[in-house]
């Protein structure tokens, strides 16, 4: 009933507003049409008065009296139309005896005019009384004497074009009321069958528990039901996602710090207490593995942050200086030949620590899986609207089957996995959180000489501007 009472008020509030925009609009239209009427009616009167040429008999007209006279003859008079001829302030003409609207008649309005034609300049007014809405001009003749001065005055009746509109909005209104009426029934037919299926929805919903959240409600047809529907599918999709992570992170738990605990263990149950020299080789092999766990669980407990809507900090970066600073960093990683191929000088919308942080890590990778001595190069560019980081490497390279695969956690190519190109931890995962983070991809592919070249694109929505810039050569 809620609904319903809404949707007719809405409709009823339309029609109204509707409706009475147009009554308005069509009397300012009426107006503005009596109007022109009466200044084409004083420019063609002045226009008489000039030539003081009768156009009918082509005699010339030798005064006011006949020059008001041939004014109002060659008049053709609508129904609502008057006219009147003053010389000397008294009425002598007027208009033929057929016309309907008799100004004359009204001795109020005669006074009015008869006032009006003093003046020296064309009158325009207004004359409303109880059966008329008059619009009228007064268009002044001076002659010589004051005998010889007169005026013409049209005037245009808008009641009958009033009453017209009248009834044809009573029309409109009356048909208003019956497309309300005809409305509200289809809306009560309709929102019945709406409604109707929202109780088979809350039972489908209920069914859906912890334990199982692989069940989705049908979707049938294209309303508003439909559109709810989809949307508790799309919620469900969410909540599945968000479990399915935290199965995942127990996982990477379990399989991540089960391998260095069970070495801790094994080495600690061998251990001779009585052998310094096995103490001290234990004592350092679980000092390692500690930092190994440690590391594991910074990075587990980064990728659970991912999920945070404060996991990035946007803010506007410029790509030569994170290049540069990245670059000096990554020199201090390994003893090998670094080279900067490309600088893009253009700023991003993005979080500056966080894009670090994934440009490390997948140099960090090269520097793993690329021969010892190999060198590894970096850079950046604006391609197409986008900003590119890349590491180019001279590994064992990944094949193009494999290499959107090895974006998702935990798989591994049968060549990368010979070949140790993926290797252990979560690190392709965190960087893949952090791209994904910026509404970006990451992008692998084989380098010009060999190898990989694996790249953070950011979408073109955050680049502010771009450029490309030639690095130092030296560097």
């Amino acid at each position: 009933m809620r609904l319903l009472f809404t949707m007719l008020a809405l409709t009823t509030s339309v029609l109204l507003a509707a409706g009475a925009t147009g009554f308005l609009l069509e009397r300012l239209s009426i107006e503005r049409s009596a109007v022109v009427e009466l200044d084409r009616e004083a420019a063609g009167f002045i226009a008489l008065a000039q030539n003081m040429t009768d156009p009918q008999t082509g005699q010339p007209i030798d005064s006011t009296s006949t020059l008001l006279r041939v004014a109002i003859e060659q008049r053709v008079l609508a129904p609502e139309d008057g006219v009147l001829g003053i010389v000397n302030g008294r009425i002598e003409w007027v208009a033929p005896e057929v016309a309907v609207l008799r100004l004359e008649d009204d001795p109020a309005l005669v006074s009015v005019l008869q006032v009006a034609a003093m003046a020296s300049t064309t009158t325009q007014g207004r004359y409303t009384d109880a059966t008329h809405d008059l619009v009228y001009v007064v268009i002044p003749v001076r002659g010589q004497t004051p005998a010889n001065s007169g005026a013409l005055v049209r005037a245009i009746d808008l009641v009958p074009g009033f009453r017209a509109l009248e009834s044809t909005y009573r029309l409109y209104a009356a048909a208003a009321i019956v497309i309300g009426l005809v409305a509200g029934v289809v809306a009560w037919a309709v929102m019945g069958r709406l409604l109707a299926p929202i109780a088979r929805l809350r039972e489908t919903a209920e069914s859906i528990n912890r334990d199982d959240l692989s069940q989705r409600l049908d979707v049938s047809g294209h309303d508003d039901l439909s559109a709810l529907t989809v949307t508790i599918n799309s919620m469900l999709d969410r909540i599945e996602a968000l479990v399915e992570g935290q199965r995942q992170l127990a996982d990477d738990v379990g399989h991540e710090l089960r391998t260095p605990l069970t070495i801790l263990r094994g080495h600690l149950e061998l251990l001779d207490p009585t052998d310094g020299a096995q103490v001290a080789q234990t004592r350092a092999l679980a000092l390692e593995e500690i930092d190994r766990m440690s590391r594991l669980i910074e990075d587990l407990l980064l990728l659970a942050s991912t999920e945070r809507a404060d996991f990035v900090v946007p803010t506007v970066c410029d790509l030569a200086e994170l290049t540069d600073e990245t670059f000096a960093l990554v020199c201090r990683i390994d003893e090998r030949p670094w080279k900067l191929a490309e600088l893009a000088e253009a700023e991003v919308v993005a979080d500056p620590q966080r894009l670090r942080q994934a440009w490390l890590q997948l140099v960090d990778n090269a520097v793993k899986y690329s021969p010892v001595g190999s060198p590894i190069t970096i850079g950046s560019r604006v391609e197409n609207g986008e900003a590119w980081l890349w590491v180019g490497d001279l590994g064992p390279g990944i094949p193009a089957e494999e290499r959107a695969r090895i974006l998702q956690r935990e798989v591994r190519g049968e060549n990368a996995l010979a070949s140790g190109r993926i290797g252990q931890g979560l690190g392709l995962s965190i960087v893949i959180k952090i791209v994904q983070a910026h509404h970006g991809r990451l992008d692998i592919a084989a380098g010009a000489e060999g190898g990989s070249v694996i790249s953070l694109v950011l979408p073109v929505p955050n680049v502010v501007e771009g450029g490309l810039h030639d690095p130092d050569p030296d560097r």
